[in-house]
């Protein structure tokens, strides 16, 4: 899986997989994502999203549930997002 991590407050493509992580104003961080679901080489892929997680304690912890989120569902490359 490639991973490209954006400066702060950039969006990833409109079309991209990507992992969006934002913090909150208690310090926790609350991860969101999106990935176009294509594994087992077929050519069927389906639209998957996951919005609002359970907060993690560090960025690093948010950022590595959703990169493992992100292989889960097959994603070659990966836009990691911050926000706040």
């Amino acid at each position: 899986m490639n991973i490209v991590r954006l400066p702060e407050g950039e969006l990833a493509p409109p079309e991209a997989d990507c992992i969006t992580i934002e913090r909150r104003e208690d310090g926790k961080f609350m991860l969101n994502g999106t990935a176009l679901m294509a594994c087992g080489g077929t050519d069927e892929a389906e639209s998957i999203s996951m919005i609002g997680s359970q907060p993690y304690d560090s960025y690093d912890d948010a950022e590595a549930a959703g990169l493992a989120w992100a292989a889960d569902h097959c994603a070659g490359e990966v836009y990691v997002s911050s926000l706040g």
